[in-house]
């Protein structure tokens, strides 16, 4: 069956340069009636985990056989591998460096190739610009019906890249989890999800700490808490979520990535 025509474009390219528009504009080269969906040009430089948290938590709202590019891509012009994946109805391409570890790990892999097809790619491949030059030319193609065996050779999962994201973990005390990111007002993102605390349902949260800061309860909303005050709530990707009511949780706790967040339960006082 063929898809939507759709293609989504995530990348760490900001909106200063001409990056976005050449890369567009070599997909509608391959593919003039494409549609383009800009996800987001605002990840972190080379934040590949970053990058992964928002393809996970997006892709789900588009159309089934929507195109999913990623280009968050330090190691361009190096030997790292270009993939082009199906999983849970949906295509992915983006380099082989760990920004489709949540899809490779969560979801059902349907198949699984290599972008070596150089027919599809552009005449010239700059070393500093394979989104434009092998990417976007690929996603055309594979959004206008191309089937994925026609892009390369196929590979298994256990060839690419992942990261070590971490996962919640469970004591008789509490949750510990990890800062997996931050957005652009400063709300941090956890590892903790809404499925972690349902698991003690029946137990009463006494507090969550990150860094020197304790906060004593999980709100609905920012607006449960006064202007200027700490929080914590589930965000909209069901993640526990740090925040300051009109204000930056990030600036706040001086936190950062990787940094540990403890839910207490039923009194406790810390990790045994």
């Amino acid at each position: 069956m063929r898809g939507p025509n759709l293609i989504t474009l995530t990348t760490d390219f900001g909106l200063d340069d001409p990056f976005v528009g050449q890369f567009k504009g070599a997909i509608l080269s391959r593919n003039i009636n494409a549609r383009i969906v800009d996800l987001t040009h605002a990840v972190a430089p080379h934040d590949i985990l970053g990058a992964a948290m928002i393809i996970n938590a997006s892709y789900h709202f588009f159309p089934a056989g929507s195109v999913h590019v990623v280009v968050v891509d330090p190691g361009v012009g190096s030997r790292r591998m270009i993939v082009a994946l199906r999983a849970d109805e949906h295509l992915f391409i983006a380099p082989d460096n760990g920004v489709l570890t949540l899809i490779l790990r969560d979801r059902k892999v349907q198949a699984l190739h290599r972008a070596a097809n150089r027919s599809l790619f552009l005449p010239q491949v700059s070393s500093t610009f394979h989104g434009r030059d092998i990417m976007a030319p690929v996603a055309a193609a594979v959004a206008g019906g191309l089937v994925l065996a026609e892009v390369g050779p196929e590979i298994c999962v256990e060839q690419c890249r992942t990261l070590d994201i971490p996962r919640a973990h469970h004591d008789r005390s509490g949750i510990t989890g990890a800062v997996t990111g931050m957005d652009r007002f400063g709300n941090i993102r956890t590892s903790i999800t809404a499925a972690d605390l349902d698991r003690h349902r029946s137990t009463a949260i006494a507090g969550i700490e990150i860094g020197a800061d304790r906060i004593h309860t999980v709100v609905s909303t920012y607006s449960d808490r006064p202007a200027g005050e700490l929080l914590a709530l589930i965000d909209s990707s069901g993640h526990l979520e740090i925040a300051v009511n009109r204000g930056n949780a990030a600036m706040r706790t001086g936190c950062r990535i990787g940094d540990p967040v403890r839910v207490l339960l039923g009194g406790g006082t810390g990790p045994p």
